[in-house]
């Protein structure tokens, strides 16, 4: 069996796309992580953002409202 340092190491050759998806599997089998938005919540945001009804910010933007 692996170790976890070997997992980690495996893991940063991955592709991006590769390590969203290892991310989104290991989070999902963890109890107590937050739910991801389903489908459609995302088909929902995605309209309002086609639609200019939603409000979008900067990264900026963002850090700057949670704290950082």
């Amino acid at each position: 069996m692996r170790t976890l340092t070997e997992v980690i190491q495996e893991a940063d050759q991955l592709s991006e796309e590769e390590q969203a998806g290892l991310t989104a599997h290991l989070l999902s089998k963890m109890r107590g992580a937050p739910p991801g938005p389903d489908d459609q919540e995302v088909e929902r945001r995605e309209a309002e953002i086609d639609a200019g009804t939603a409000r979008l910010l900067t990264h900026e933007e963002l850090c700057k409202a949670v704290g950082r």
